[in-house]
């Protein structure tokens, strides 16, 4: 969540007690959205673009904690911790190396809600909400208490890109500095969709690659048996 909860972080911090409609802070490509939570001083944001990869490496990318912290920035470390619950969802531990404030860590339970189908096909969904108290605290990080959100990502077109809507809210607790607040809207939130297409384009060659060097089985004629076809190969 992945970078993830960096942009969460820093967006979360310019709500205005009372809001309540979605206030538009950033059009374009990426366009980002921002209100309060009622009776917190928590914001809930939404973003949504479009991202230049197949949901299916879409979804490889943002269903594999492990390998966040190669490619989402200020991830310090970023992996599944315990057992999958019987319902599928996993936890997941990251810590955040931040620049000014003091370093975040946080665990999240993640669901899988909609998955591509084998082919390749169909839309993805996932969810997430903060379990602070899955592991003991460390006396050098301050840990997210809240931390809720939600991918959806579907195809456009051919399917060769996708649309994707990116929700959350976070409380990243401790001192943050107020300047952070506009960072969130314009630099982070942004930066995350193009890591998460960055990171979804690695995996998409990756996956071409792997298919065209699989062995190709050979074409055997209508009627003939594969016997018979292999000994009419050797004369």
């Amino acid at each position: 969540m992945k970078g993830l909860v960096v942009a969460a972080m820093l967006s979360s911090l310019s709500a205005l007690a009372g809001e309540a409609e979605w206030e538009t802070v950033l059009s374009g490509p990426i366009t980002v959205k921002n209100r309060a939570r009622e009776g917190t001083s928590i914001k809930e944001v939404w973003a949504e673009g479009d991202i230049d990869a197949p949901v299916q490496d879409i979804q490889q990318t943002l269903m594999t904690p492990g390998r966040f912290k190669t490619f989402m920035p200020n991830l310090k470390d970023s992996r599944e911790i315990g057992t999958k619950e019987p319902d599928g969802s996993v936890y997941v531990y990251t810590e955040l190396d931040l620049p000014v404030v003091t370093s975040r860590d946080y665990v999240v339970r993640v669901w899988l809600d909609e998955g591509v189908k084998p082919d390749g096909s169909g839309n993805f969904r996932n969810h997430w909400t903060a379990v602070p108290n899955k592991i003991p605290e460390r006396r050098s990080l301050v840990r997210v208490q809240v931390d809720d959100g939600s991918w959806v990502v579907t195809p456009k077109g051919d399917g060769s890109k996708s649309h994707a809507v990116y929700k959350f809210a976070v409380d990243p607790g401790g001192w943050v500095p107020s300047f952070a607040a506009n960072m969130g809207n314009s630099q982070a939130v942004p930066e995350t969709f193009k890591a998460v297409e960055k990171e979804s384009q690695r995996r998409k060659a990756e996956r071409l690659k792997a298919a065209g060097a699989a062995p190709v089985a050979p074409v055997i004629p209508a009627g003939v048996v594969p016997s018979a076809a292999s000994d009419a190969g050797a004369k």
